[in-house]
């Protein structure tokens, strides 16, 4: 578990599922993304996979529901993921409540986890990537301090259409 100014960034719970199904089945809000929206089954299957992923002893993979820390209310997700097991590159990414969103929590728990990265981890590369339409994905990684390396065009089927991807990356100090 972290604690941020504002935040908790904890392990997902089995009964997280309906705070994720709450803006995990919105179709505007997962237009950037692979999955969604999602079906029910789909906001369980999540959580469930994101507790079993927690209690494995080898973990590689830090997926964290993002709460309030005044009330403890869940309004997202945030993760920092290894490739492998001993790998010093990992994948930075974040998911919030629309309702809570343009409130800086992104930015807060994604810097946490950076942070977590290279302290804890001895990561030397963390890189996020996001739909080239996603500007406000865009600019939390600008905020974040990751620099933008390049664009790759069509690399990705979503939903029936090729869409082109931003990369941005950070190293160790």
């Amino acid at each position: 578990m972290f604690k941020t100014q504002r935040l908790i960034l904890r392990d997902y719970r089995p009964d997280d599922w309906e705070a994720v199904h709450i803006y995990g089945s919105v179709p505007e809000f997962s237009q950037y993304e692979l999955w969604g929206p999602n079906s029910i089954d789909d906001s369980k299957n999540f959580v469930n996979a994101m507790v079993v992923q927690a209690a494995d002893q080898g973990r590689y993979k830090f997926d964290c529901a993002v709460c309030l820390g005044t009330d403890g209310r869940l309004i997202g997700g945030c993760g920092i993921r290894r490739e492998a097991q001993q790998s010093r590159v990992a994948n930075l990414g974040w998911a919030i409540n629309p309702d809570y969103q343009c409130q800086g929590y992104a930015t807060e728990a994604a810097r946490e986890l950076i942070r977590f990265g290279f302290e804890d981890l001895g990561l030397t590369l963390i890189y996020a990537t996001c739909d080239a339409r996603n500007v406000a994905s865009a600019r939390v990684m600008a905020k974040l301090g990751l620099e933008k390396v390049g664009l790759l065009k069509g690399n990705i089927l979503q939903k029936g259409h090729l869409r082109d991807t931003l990369r941005f990356e950070i190293t160790a100090k």
